[in-house]
């Protein structure tokens, strides 16, 4: 067992790497890691708002280091307007992280023309990937979300009466964004999408997240109408699994997870 909880596979190191794709017009920041057993079997990495293609505390290089020793490749990216990518992130709109999740979606496979690709989430990402799974379904082979914002109708409400608003801006901590984009966030809501939802789902949220209330993950689960689904609350490790049990634990769910359907 590694660090994080996951089995070693006695294979060739990954091969890991930068890279490039287009979407909206523009060239987004993206990261690959190629497992030993080539691109059969992939995940994609949806970020959350304001977040990037590593994720706090490596969230997403952990995961896709330790999906890709177990025989899944992984693609990671930031959406315009985060990390590496064009725009600043005054400009974001929630339309531009859903499109260039779709172009993302048909780069890889397009390019590396995986058996089965899994969507993993989180926060804004989650939300991303329920939509996926919900428009695309046919091309995914299962998402996991989370920490997922799925109710940002909610979430936007709360967002405009608690930040501070200079101009057409409201503040963000260190950012800001435009009255456009917090409205753009604010039209969704991804819980009225369940019923069109027919591909495996694993949601893990933990319960002392202060950011989005895990009920929204409930609701989501509740809402599901297939089989193959599963909830995982944990007791502590707030929005992002920032202590090294629940991060851990997060990583393990999500190795075995995938790993029972590939």
């Amino acid at each position: 067992m590694d660090g994080l909880g996951t089995s070693r596979c006695l294979c060739v190191a990954c091969i890991e790497k930068p890279l490039t794709f287009p979407s909206g017009g523009f060239e987004l920041s993206a990261y690959i890691h190629i497992a030993s057993t080539g691109t059969r079997h992939m995940a994609l990495m949806l970020h959350g708002f304001t977040g990037n293609k590593i994720e706090v505390n490596r969230l997403f290089v952990d995961i896709a280091r330790a999906l890709c020793r177990n025989g899944v490749s992984v693609f990671r990216f930031d959406y315009r307007g985060h990390g590496d990518s064009p725009l600043d992130f005054e400009e974001f709109r929630f339309e531009y992280a859903v499109e260039d999740a779709e172009n993302a979606l048909k780069y890889v496979r397009e390019a590396y023309r995986p058996e089965k690709l899994f969507l993993i989430g989180l926060s804004m990402g989650g939300h991303i990937a329920a939509r996926l799974a919900a428009f695309h379904g046919s091309e995914v082979s299962g998402a996991i979300l989370l920490s997922p914002a799925l109710n940002f109708v909610e979430l936007g409400r709360g967002l405009k009466s608690s930040a501070p608003k200079v101009g057409k801006y409201y503040i963000l901590g260190p950012n800001r964004l435009s009255e456009e984009g917090v409205e753009s966030l604010s039209r969704y809501n991804a819980l009225e999408l369940a019923d069109r939802i027919t591909t495996p789902i694993l949601i893990i949220h933990a319960k002392d997240d202060q950011v989005v209330p895990y009920t929204q993950s409930q609701q989501l689960f509740e809402k599901l109408q297939h089989k193959d689904k599963k909830l995982i609350l944990l007791d502590s490790g707030g929005h992002v699994f920032f202590t090294y049990e629940s991060k851990t634990r997060v990583i393990e769910e999500i190795v075995n997870w995938i790993k029972q359907r590939i």
